[in-house]
């Protein structure tokens, strides 16, 4: 149940040169913390604020019980960085009981580095972590797999006001009884070289929930996520989106809107690709993207490869718009497909497009929908 404190200290006696007194720099590395689960304890409870956390490398800590309430470690509260080097903590689900693994407080600050959550499972909201306002987290080169939650953020819930910073990381299999089965993004989110894959929601938004805040994903793929409600990749109530550099691709919706993003934000995707992703449901709308509402704005972008294939009248392969503001600036929306035309768009509200093109969709590329998009064809 040790814990050291590690410090490189090259000199601690004042040193006169040329009748100058001076003082070397003390250099420190961290709290070090051994292969030991009630010593990670320890340490995460009674670090100063700043600490920095050195976890054993390739360890394994396991969880077996609840530290307090619903969380498996000491509630972040304070500034602390844990550096993980490639170590995992786990809630032992075949005996634990329910309970998420990190908790960070409307104090809190939390950074985590090079480390898996896996296993966790809260009651209520983030699985794996609850970032509650206006506490902060970042994620680097972290891993989030196989974590629950009962109902918001399977991965990690970000409460409104609170504000969340992941790169380099990977959400994988977490699942969420109600929404967000990777993430609930509903603070200020930013992401970078991030994969949310083969994720879980049973209500919205297999891979990210989005109902509040503001999110910019830059380098991020949402792919083969699914959900029995709506936006099989993202779903979204209010604030702004931005995917840039991302890929939306072969996500399920099972129920009836949007097999990849359901959208009534004012979302833009830039240089962005939403492809392969279907909605299953019968009479399904928006195979790539269902747009309400809110204004979409597509630059240099591509919806292609989408599918509302269940039966009925499936319609809108490509995107299913229902009185959004839609512009269309030097994308594609090509090779769609559904059960009943339009294969391409279906929309009630004129586009505006740019430089664009809607081609080779099937059954049709526009015919079949109320308003007909400026410059498309068939």
């Amino acid at each position: 149940m040790r814990y050291t404190a590690l410090s490189g200290v090259a000199a601690l006696a004042t040193v006169l040169v040329n009748g100058v007194s001076t003082v070397p720099a003390v250099a420190i590395s961290g709290i070090s913390v051994p292969c030991d689960t009630a010593a990670l304890i320890n340490a995460i409870a009674t670090a100063p604020a700043g600490s920095n956390l050195v976890l054993a490398r390739h360890c394994t800590y396991h969880l077996t019980t609840a530290y307090s309430g619903d969380d498996g470690l000491p509630p972040i509260d304070r500034q602390l960085t844990i550096e993980g080097r490639d170590s995992t903590i786990v809630r032992d689900g075949a005996t634990a009981g329910v309970f998420r693994i990190f908790h960070v407080t409307s104090t809190g600050d939390l950074r985590l580095d090079d480390v898996t959550i896996r296993g966790g499972n809260a009651p209520d909201d983030g699985g794996g972590i609850l970032v509650d306002a206006p506490g902060m987290l970042k994620l680097d080169k972290a891993i989030l797999d196989n974590n629950t939650a009962g109902f918001e953020g399977g991965g990690v819930a970000v409460k409104q006001g609170a504000t969340a910073d992941i790169t380099r990381s990977e959400f994988t299999f977490n699942n969420a009884a109600d929404r967000g089965g990777g993430l609930q993004s509903d603070g200020n989110v930013t992401t970078d070289s991030v994969v949310f894959a083969r994720n879980f929601a049973v209500h919205d938004g297999g891979a990210i929930d989005h109902d509040f805040g503001d999110a910019v994903y830059r380098n991020t793929t949402l792919k083969n996520n699914t959900t029995s409600g709506d936006g099989g990749g993202i779903d979204t109530g209010s604030g702004t989106v931005q995917f840039i550099n991302s890929k939306i691709i072969n996500n399920t919706t099972t129920s009836r809107h949007g097999g990849g993003i359901w959208n009534e934000v004012s979302m833009t995707l830039i240089k962005t690709e939403v492809a392969g992703n279907v909605a299953g449901g019968s009479d399904g709308q928006g195979g790539g993207i269902f747009e309400v509402d809110g204004p979409l704005v597509l630059r240099d972008s591509k919806v292609e490869r989408n599918s509302a294939n269940g039966s009925g009248t499936s319609q809108g392969g490509g995107i299913y718009n229902q009185g959004g503001a839609v512009t269309l600036d030097r994308s594609e929306v090509n090779n769609n497909a559904s059960t009943v035309a339009p294969g391409g768009v279906w929309t009630d509200t004129q586009f505006t497009v740019n430089r664009s093109e809607i081609r080779h969709n099937i059954p049709t590329n526009c015919d079949g929908s109320p308003v007909i998009v400026t410059g498309c064809v068939g």
